[in-house]
């Protein structure tokens, strides 16, 4: 059985392809009858369409045989051999042995159905035991030998460590192949698909709980518990007397069918461009960036000539052309096409107050930037503002105090003004207000 699977498998690199060159001369010569023109001629596009439409039919045709091997050729599970549904309780389980045990019993049928007996006999011991289920569903029969697991908690455990068995295996050998072979477009997606394989089998092994009652709390949208009534689940719906082991076998086989198939139909169907292709587009594309390049260059120097040219005659008193926009050509300067040094000094800050204008209106960082700031100079003005009116009304008060103390020694009463920009006692003053027309944040 190994050896066929192996042979089924290998087919992949011989079979396709074969049958594409025998489905093709028989196409071609209806195509013949139907259009009354000749076959197409081996290398030309048509044919080379041909080829590719028909390989991919004979490839699509293989990978549906190998679906339905691989959907047909698992073995029955104990549910199935005593004619039980996997949500099947300990009582069903026990009515249903009893009833092919009287039907079926060596001494009735003769030592010919001895090894069907005692097969489906191990089938009721495995399934009358609750942990001897719990990891039959999971793990299949072999399960039923893990002596040293006695609760779910250890066949779970010993379970899952042998499951990543064929992923190791999976890996080391795209990782084997991919060193083997040059690099293929469908590299990256043989690894997706192990992966999703990985995540729908701990699915599986969490959440199916085929009894009469579920606890579990891990849902997807094709695999459902298989304990609900209504088998909504695509592979249970297809198959709803299986359980998990034998819809992980599936996934396991659909991996491997879809790596062939991949790395079979995707280099015939897409095919990758040859060197002389692939140099070709590369000077083409060189082409493109030389011509964009080309372009920008003249753009960019009609930009700067428009503004030597606007710069040139108000701020070195030169008289102005009537043509002077756009582009007159090179600036007059007895030196060819370069600008004197004067017309760039006076064209650099120019230019640095034009980037300082766009990014002030394009609310960058640098408008946030100047606005922080003069918020910040704003309130420091503020502040201190706040400050020298504190220290005025202070110096006021004792101005005052002491005015009235020589008012009355001497019949004189002093008043300290603040608003003549005079002293009083010998102390300065100013005058306090806001400035019309200016701002205080601007000082």
């Amino acid at each position: 059985m190994a050896l066929i699977t192996v042979l089924q498998y290998a087919a992949w690199f011989y079979l396709p392809n074969r049958a594409t060159h025998w489905l093709l001369g028989y196409l071609h010569v209806v195509y013949e009858r139907v259009t009354g023109r000749p076959r197409p001629a081996a290398g030309t596009p048509q044919y080379v369409f041909h080829y590719r439409m028909t390989y991919l039919f004979c490839a699509i045709v293989y990978l549906l045989f190998g679906l339905f091997k691989a959907a047909t050729t698992v073995e029955p599970n104990y549910y199935e051999l005593l004619g039980l549904a996997p949500t099947a309780d300990e009582g069903m389980v026990k009515a249903a042995f009893r009833q092919f045990a009287r039907k079926y019993h060596p001494d009735r049928v003769g030592p010919q159905g001895e090894a069907f007996f005692i097969e489906v006999r191990d089938a009721y011991e495995s399934l009358k035991s609750p942990t001897k289920r719990f990891a039959y569903e999971r793990f299949g029969p072999d399960a039923l030998k893990w002596k040293q697991c006695t609760t779910p908690r250890d066949c779970l455990h010993h379970g899952l460590l042998q499951a990543t068995g064929f992923y190791l295996v999976s890996v080391c050998s795209l990782i084997f192949f991919s060193f083997l072979g040059s690099s293929s477009p469908v590299s990256f997606w043989r690894y997706i698909m192990l992966a999703f394989t990985a995540i729908y089998e701990l699915l599986f092994i969490l959440n199916s709980t085929p009894g009469p009652a579920s606890d579990s709390t891990i849902s997807s949208v094709l695999f459902t518990d298989p304990a609900t009534g209504a088998h909504t689940s695509f592979l249970t719906y297809l198959w709803p007397q299986r359980v998990a082991y034998q819809h992980i076998l599936f996934l396991h086989n659909l991996w491997v069918l879809g790596c062939f198939a991949l790395s079979n139909i995707v280099p015939i169907v897409f095919p990758a461009p040859s060197p002389e292709v692939q140099e070709m587009l590369i000077l083409n594309e060189a082409k493109q960036i030389a011509t964009l390049s080309q372009m920008l260059s003249r753009e960019t120097q009609a930009f700067l000539n428009t503004l030597y040219h606007s710069v040139h005659g108000p701020r070195t008193r030169t008289p102005a052309s009537p043509g002077t926009f756009p582009y007159l050509g090179p600036v007059p300067n007895g030196t060819g096409s370069a600008p004197p040094d004067e017309i760039v000094r006076l064209l650099a800050p120019e230019l640095e107050h034009l980037l300082l204008e766009a990014q002030m209106r394009d609310n960058g960082p640098l408008q946030s930037a100047c606005e922080n700031a003069v918020e910040r100079r704003r309130r420091k003005k503020e502040a201190a503002g706040r400050v020298g009116r504190s220290s005025a009304r202070a110096n006021g008060v004792e101005v005052a105090g002491v005015g009235a103390r020589v008012g009355a020694g001497t019949g004189l009463a002093v008043h300290a003004t603040w608003q003549n920009g005079g002293d009083v006692m010998g102390l300065p003053t100013r005058k306090i207000g806001y400035v019309r027309g200016r701002s205080r944040s601007l000082g």
